[in-house]
């Protein structure tokens, strides 16, 4: 028969654990003194306990693991199996979210310490009009996104006919009168007379553009934007003026999750 102290020391636990799930019928001793009232643990005991303190690690209550000894599934090998399954993809959704917090933690921190710090100046054009054909999100549907937008356009671009430079594409955006959404159009500059099913054609206008150059993955693009607006046109004296805004994908674009990816943002102004 094995003491309450072995049996604690064994665990890495307390007596007065062990004194505990005792008195609440958890896990009793296999015998007891009848003139010093030692607790006595018999070795075939010992599973038990291991599989009690480590629901318990899991963060699985004790009146949840009471709940299991009553009904049997406390040694009921296949169900333990499964609710270790079920804590683990629990685990593995929490340690994704983590993960997507570190990530924006760190992209910020590189924001505070040195993208925002650094002005950029742009090239100032002049460039004709022209026009593009390709599949277009509008930010008032409630379907899909503009990564997954691209994703169905990328799939469809051989279906485009009269491309001008085949390995030129455009994010079109176009402001919406008198309101906050705008429609953006994944495209190539193309000269086709029809646009194939699904996708739209769009005359952009000859217009006066500030050029800035995005460096980085797309999912960084929104702080490019933010510093555009927030500070280098102002640093530079330039005015915003009404228009259709739109990026421009050369062979300098390697892939939305590729560091050395460039992409030339068109901003028009006065």
């Amino acid at each position: 028969m094995l003491t309450i102290g072995l049996v604690a020391r064994l665990y890495g636990i307390t007596a007065k654990t062990l004194r505990h799930y005792d008195a609440i019928g958890l896990f009793t001793p296999a015998q007891v003194g009848a003139d010093n009232l030692y607790r006595l643990y018999a070795p075939e005991q010992l599973p038990e306990l291991r599989t009690i303190l480590f629901l318990r690690s899991m963060g699985l209550s004790i009146d949840s693991i009471q709940e299991m000894k009553r009904n049997g599934t406390l040694k009921d090998a296949d169900y333990i199996k499964r609710l270790l399954q079920q804590r683990a993809d629990a685990i593995q959704d929490e340690v994704g979210s983590l993960n997507r917090q570190l990530h924006d933690i760190h992209r910020m921190v590189e924001y505070m310490t040195s993208t925002g710090g650094i002005p950029m100046e742009p090239k100032v054009v002049e460039k004709e009009a022209f026009t593009v054909v390709g599949i277009a999100w509008n930010s008032q549907s409630r379907e899909g996104d503009i990564p997954t937008m691209w994703g169905s356009f990328i799939q469809r671009e051989h279906e485009i006919e009269g491309k001008r430079e085949p390995k030129v594409s455009y994010g079109i955006c176009i402001p919406m009168d008198e309101c906050e959404d705008f429609t953006y159009v994944a495209s190539y500059e193309a000269y086709g007379e029809q646009p194939p099913a699904g996708m739209t054609k769009v005359d952009v206008p000859a217009q006066r553009y500030a050029v800035f150059t995005h460096k980085g993955k797309t999912e960084s693009m929104g702080e490019t934007y933010e510093l555009i607006y927030g500070k280098w046109l102002s640093l530079q004296g330039l005015k915003l003026t009404k228009g259709i805004d739109f990026e421009r994908y050369d062979e300098r674009f390697h892939g939305p999750e590729s560091d050395s990816s460039e992409v030339d943002i068109y901003i028009p102004i006065e």
